[in-house]
């Protein structure tokens, strides 16, 4: 008999279980952020109707490029790339954005903001992770601000940006892929010596920057370097020895440049 009623007990424990488990997947998005996400919708221009989904009736956990926590239903990822066909997003993104305050992932790459600068606030979306701005039509100085991402482990800003100065990188200590290709980079003859400073920095691509100045380095603190693209820049020099110190290098493109000499031989460990 004893064996018989703890049966019913498993069982019952196993349904209300399942059933809290069900209630934690389906966590419905937070109101305040579903009305943030419709502010940004609507001062965005969507001619391919990428947004459509995006509907004050329907859950915003639901909507296409919105992923959530499915613990507290906080709005984590926004891939908001632009679709395979048609034209991407373009217009202004409005502040609104500041209330997702648990947004770890944002893509907006392949979109259409013409002449648009990066907006300076993004530097307060602190708890991202990855960001993705690249090719989306941004002009301008890259502000200062993404400095303070100190959470970033991903950073694409690929694109005809032009960048004044680096120092706001020392500040992303977790970063380890950096892409600035197309970005010019001519003003900011101190590069290598700021990027020196990410030790976890694995992929670097700095391709057709208008670089023309690669300096010696007594100490390579980014070792853990695995790929590094310095391609189409102008430099006229010999190939610096520090480059053939980075062991755990798996991909080397110094292609379309000036360097002269012969190639140095690698440090022994």
């Amino acid at each position: 008999m004893k064996a018989s009623n703890r049966a019913p007990a498993a069982l019952l424990f196993v349904l209300t279980f399942t059933a809290s488990i069900s209630l934690i997947n389906s966590a419905l998005c937070r109101e305040r952020e579903r009305q943030a996400l419709l502010s940004v919708k609507q001062a965005l221009d969507d001619p391919s109707n990428f947004l459509s989904s995006w509907d004050a009736a329907v859950d915003c956990c639901e909507w296409d490029g919105v992923l959530c926590n499915n613990l507290t239903g906080h709005v984590s990822e926004l891939h908001l790339q632009s679709p395979d066909s048609g034209p991407g997003l373009g217009g202004k993104i409005d502040t609104s954005l500041l209330s997702l305050k648990h947004l770890r992932f944002l893509d907006l790459s392949q979109n259409d903001f013409t002449g648009t600068q990066i907006p300076g606030f993004f530097g307060s979306l602190v708890s991202l992770e990855y960001l993705n701005l690249s090719y989306a039509g941004f002009r301008g100085i890259i502000p200062h601000h993404l400095g303070n991402l100190s959470n970033l482990h991903t950073l694409d800003l690929s694109g005809s940006l032009a960048v004044d100065s680096l120092e706001w990188l020392s500040g992303l200590s977790h970063l380890e892929f950096l892409n600035s290709n197309y970005a010019n980079l001519s003003k900011v003859p101190n590069w290598l010596q700021v990027v020196n400073k990410l030790p976890n920095l694995t992929e670097l691509h700095l391709s057709s920057c208008g670089l023309d100045h690669i300096a010696p380095l007594n100490n390579t603190n980014f070792s853990s370097l695995a790929v590094l693209d310095l391609s189409s820049n102008e430099f006229q020099s010999l190939v610096p020895n520090w480059i053939f110190s980075l062991t755990n290098l798996v991909s080397l493109q110094l292609q379309r440049n000036n360097f002269e000499g012969p190639i140095p031989s690698a440090e022994k460990t």
